[in-house]
């Protein structure tokens, strides 16, 4: 009998995950991952912070695999291929050199592309978006020949894009369209304390500010805002998020919405079809690295022939930048048809400050930013519901 053959396409979080967890499940399956990056398969979350530190590279934890291990696991790695066609009906991936890749079950884990509200601004000279590790080694390289630039976007990568640029020594912007900071992960009066720490740091922050185009004809030279104001810079990085990466998908036939929908087994559509990552839609789940390696094992483990389900967990935010570093996990008082009993405290001198969030006498969500050394028993005290006598005590020792 032949072996089951298993393609993944996509060699990040989910693709990589997928592949294991195929070969734990199947020992004797044929197992090809093709990236279209030439790298090995690497630690997405640390590029943001690459702009800033030539060094991350080095960090025994960047790369996740060595090239010998793929070998070890009887995987063949197709690295630097690109797929520009999948044809379910045929059973087949198709690559741009024309070669045909057949499989017996498909599991495509094809990521994102960057969000960019401004139509061609990325062929300016000067202007870029963070996606791959050789997008942010042209930023770093760029970084160097400037010292001003403008970060189009304060969510959590825009904060660490800033945060490295403000490493190379860069007076930065930060272009945010909403009314405060990061207004998903910090109640208004945990986005002001945090305000005031980014703006101690030298940053400039335009809140309520919308970009109306790049200034400059072939290289950035600034922005103009949708108010008219003129700001001055070298260099534009735009962390705006993500748009899940489903052209091929759609193509195929296969059913998309805003990603590849998918079921709790990560199959699509398409019967032995698999979809995960950023690129897969499941009810709830944020486009982040930790979701996308759990659904990347569920999908490679049915696709092995498994009967793995994937369940949707909380991802609580965690940020280190500015000298600070910032927590929060739960439901932080975002119904605004709900009743919240909210504990506060802070200390600005000591750039401390922690927020419990309680509906009907039970904890549910909870800030900390300064000093985050108890995030895992807030975690655990908000799993648990406890009761704000309880979270007391937990507030009194922060």
């Amino acid at each position: 009998m032949e072996p089951l053959r298993i393609v993944v396409v996509g060699a990040s979080a989910a693709g990589l995950s997928a592949a294991q967890e195929a070969r734990k499940t199947n020992p004797h399956a044929a197992i090809t991952l093709i990236s279209e990056e030439r790298h090995l398969p690497y630690h997405r979350p640390s590029l943001t912070e690459r702009i800033g530190d030539d060094s991350v590279e080095m960090r025994p934890t960047f790369y996740l695999q060595k090239e010998s291990w793929f070998s070890e696991q009887k995987i063949e790695f197709l690295r630097g291929v690109r797929v520009t066609k999948i044809d379910p009906s045929a059973q087949a991936v198709f690559l741009a050199d024309g070669e045909r890749v057949p499989f017996d079950r498909l599991v495509i884990a094809v990521g994102a592309v960057p969000f960019v509200p401004l139509a061609g601004a990325l062929a300016k000279e000067r202007v870029f978006a963070v996606r791959t590790l050789d997008d942010a080694r042209r930023v770093a390289q760029c970084a160097l020949q400037c010292r001003e630039s403008i970060v189009v976007g304060g969510g959590l990568l825009g904060l660490e894009a800033a945060n490295a640029l403000l490493k190379r020594s860069h007076r930065v912007h930060i272009i945010e369209l909403a009314d405060r900071m990061l207004p998903m992960q910090l109640d208004p009066e945990g986005s002001l304390f945090f305000h005031r720490i980014v703006e101690k740091n030298g940053i400039v922050v335009h809140l309520s500010a919308q970009t109306d185009q790049i200034l400059g004809e072939e290289r950035a030279m600034g922005i103009l805002l949708k108010d008219g104001t003129e700001l001055s810079a070298e260099m534009v990085v735009f962390s705006v998020g993500v748009r899940a990466n489903t052209a091929m998908a759609k193509e195929a036939g296969i059913a998309v919405n805003r990603g590849i929908v998918v079921n709790e087994r990560m199959e699509t559509s398409v019967p032995g079809v698999f979809a995960a990552g950023d690129c897969a839609e499941f009810p709830g789940v944020p486009q982040l690295w930790m979701p996308a390696v759990k659904e990347g094992a569920v999908a490679g483990a049915n696709a092995a022939g498994g009967m793995a389900v994937f369940r949707s967990e909380a991802y609580p935010a965690v940020l280190r930048v500015f000298g600070t570093q910032l927590y929060s996990a739960g439901d932080i008082g975002r119904d605004p048809h709900t009743m919240y009993d909210i504990l506060r405290a802070a200390d600005e001198s000591a750039g401390r400050y922690t927020a419990l969030f309680f509906r009907e006498g039970r904890l549910t969500g909870g800030i900390l930013i300064g000093d985050i050394k108890k995030a895992g028993a807030l975690t655990k005290e908000i799993a648990a519901g406890v009761t704000k006598e309880d979270a007391l005590v937990f507030l009194e020792e922060t």
